[in-house]
């Protein structure tokens, strides 16, 4: 069985700023301050609106047309973005933070990914435990089971 999840994450005081120019982006709050806005296939369409653009990080949804349209949309605020794809125990994460209207941090193919854009954004996990299970992302092994739980 494999997981993916392709998402934007925020602070919860900024979780409105991508629904709010974008209707088919999602907000689902995720705890400790943190939302997630899943990146589903008709969001990458609305956001990219059909351009062909290169890839940033060799991401599926993440091209440098979509990164221009949401640094016009968050401005000075800090957002992320964050793809996983694992098959078989195999796979990595890709992560990209922006503030300031620029990017602030290019994480590369790896593990742990997520969870450092989890601890950016002031997530915390109990000990013997990550950030990425606490918040529930082990939980949804596909961007779409983060709709059922939206806010």
């Amino acid at each position: 069985m494999g997981y993916t999840v392709e998402a934007f994450i925020c602070n919860q005081a900024d979780g409105h700023v991508l629904p709010d120019h974008f209707d088919k982006a999602v907000r689902v709050d995720i705890g400790q301050g943190i939302c997630l806005i899943p990146m589903t296939e008709n969001l990458y369409d609305q956001i990219n609106k059909f351009q062909i653009s290169q890839a940033i990080l060799d991401s599926r949804f993440l091209t440098e047309n979509v990164e221009h349209e949401i640094l016009k949309v968050v401005g000075e605020r800090q957002f992320a973005y964050v793809e996983a794809l694992y098959h078989g125990g195999q796979g990595g994460q890709i992560a990209i933070i922006w503030k300031d209207n620029k990017r602030s941090h290019l994480l590369e193919y790896g593990p742990d990914k997520i969870n450092y854009v989890l601890k950016y954004f002031g997530a915390v996990a109990p000990d013997g435990e990550d950030e990425f299970l606490t918040l529930g992302f082990g939980l949804r092994r596909k961007t779409s089971d983060w709709l059922q739980q939206q806010s």
